[in-house]
């Protein structure tokens, strides 16, 4: 069974908006997008933005520094195909936000 972890409330991120957190040690975006929240890594690898001070539309999340775009669901890079963030899974219950986040000591895949 997945671990999710509790990050925040839903009404702490503003339509359209990102924000960091720390999630197991790694710092992750959460963004809302009318509603919907997905999670990504939040340093864009272009130039270490915080994503999370970004925006997001159409799923793509822009970095506020450079402008780099990321699908948020697959993690690829619209800006440079070279570049790409991870993803990680999201379920909203009871207002809640919750994030499955591997610790920073876990191999990845």
């Amino acid at each position: 069974m997945s671990d999710y972890t509790t990050v925040t409330k839903t009404s702490a991120i503003r339509e359209g908006r990102g924000k960091a957190f720390t999630v197991n040690g790694r710092r992750i975006a959460i963004f809302n997008e009318n509603g919907t929240f997905c999670a990504v890594d939040n340093t864009c690898p272009h130039a270490m933005g915080s994503l999370g001070r970004g925006r997001i539309r159409n799923g793509i999340a822009v970095c506020p520094v450079h402008g780099y775009a990321y699908d948020t669901k697959t993690g690829d890079c619209q800006t440079d195909p070279r570049l790409r963030i991870r993803t990680y899974p999201v379920v909203v219950e009871d207002e809640e936000i919750k994030v499955e986040v591997p610790p920073i000591s876990s191999r990845q895949p």
